[in-house]
């Protein structure tokens, strides 16, 4: 039995790294090929983790930013002492500041390591990067790291996101939100699921809302996800009581339930979560023209994009939707194919492990 090492910052609900290392360890540590360990510095998200109770999970002090000079030397001593503890044979770091000290710590006990590439950053060329393997969650990630990082592009593996199937959705659980929230049968809902930031266009979509209910009086935005720019003044923009706040929570099918239309449009994103989700329900998608959005929707087709810097653009097509459902429900049933075709959750751990496998058993590789 291999033993594995996740380790990935700020464990939340409201953050596509933080589902997919849910992921990772739901199937491996729900395998008998496996043993799954796991070290975070905390989160919003932790209960998640009592779904897999063969995991053996530490909570240490260390940050995301240039604050981790701080913990350097002693999130090198406590990673490294729970790597010879727990006989570790596998690193899976999914950030740069763990994967530059699992990286040397790995030159040390002969300890192998991979990395998740799961956004566009900037910086600390030198020292990224240094993994024996680097899965990328889009085309365009991996285009990035070559040109920017001059990653050798043997190394890079690229995978998109995986989405597991949506059980049965109850739909009262949607009625009951509507009821609860005074939305009416007459009423269309936007929904926008995400970290609420400039750089996944929060602002644009606010000020293309205000465009929207000057032509349509019956239409509610509902925004669900974490507050990250205080700039953004959100107490101020929840005084428009078309507009719904809701928290980040473990389950949100009921809100993808009742959507009908789906928007994030993104100034920066590598593969959103939300967009394959939109996928799996069949609504329709509009997001911003970059990054992993603009490679996996064809606009037209299976979705929409927009410039992230034209709020008129983004309410032309929001209210195009709204006032053609067939088109939308077109968008979404061809989404919904492209997402069951290119992101099956199975086909995607098939893969790592075969990458794991490259790393573990170097000898059984033709």
């Amino acid at each position: 039995m291999k033993k594995i090492l996740h380790i990935t910052p700020n464990f939340n609900y409201s953050c596509g790294r933080s589902k997919l290392v849910f992921f990772f360890l739901k199937y491996f540590g729900n395998s008998s090929n496996y043993e799954t360990h796991f070290i975070t510095n905390g989160g919003d998200s932790l209960v998640r983790l009592r779904e897999v109770p063969s995991l053996n999970y530490k909570i240490l002090d260390f940050s995301t930013g240039y604050k981790n000079i701080f913990y350097k030397r002693r999130f090198y001593i406590e990673v490294r002492n729970y790597i010879l503890q727990n006989k570790i044979d596998l690193i899976h770091t999914h950030h740069r500041f763990p994967e530059n000290i699992s990286v040397r710590i790995s030159k040390e006990l002969k300890v192998n390591t991979v990395t998740s590439a799961h956004s566009f950053v900037t910086g600390f060329r030198r020292s990224s990067f240094k993994s024996e393997k680097i899965i990328s969650v889009s085309n365009s990630i991996s285009d990035y790291l070559i040109e920017k990082y001059s990653i050798d592009k043997e190394k890079i593996i690229t995978l998109y996101n995986p989405i597991e199937q949506i059980p049965q959705v109850d739909l009262s659980l949607g009625e009951s939100f509507k009821q609860e929230n005074n939305i009416t049968s007459n009423q269309k809902v936007l929904l926008f699921v995400g970290r609420i930031n400039k750089d996944k266009g929060f602002d644009t979509l606010i000020k293309s809302f205000a465009q929207v209910t000057e032509q349509n009086k019956n239409v509610i935005l509902v925004i669900n996800g974490q507050i990250e720019d205080k700039n953004l003044n959100l107490k101020s923009i929840l005084k428009n009581d078309k507009i719904i706040f809701v928290p980040p929570q473990k389950n949100i099918t009921h809100l993808y339930s009742i959507a009908d239309v789906v928007v994030l449009p993104s100034r920066i994103d590598p593969f959103p979560f939300v967009m394959i989700e939109a996928g799996t329900f069949k609504k329709p998608f509009i997001g911003g023209n970059t990054g992993g959005i603009s490679e996996f929707i064809e606009h037209g087709k299976n979705g929409l994009v927009v410039d992230p810097e034209n709020p008129e653009q983004l309410a032309e097509m929001i209210n195009y939707l709204l006032k053609n459902p067939e088109a939308g429900k077109k968008l979404g049933d061809n989404l919904y194919e492209k997402v069951n075709r290119l992101c099956d959750c199975n086909n995607y751990f098939i893969e790592v492990e075969k990458i794991y496998n490259s790393l573990l058993h170097p000898d059984d590789i033709k």
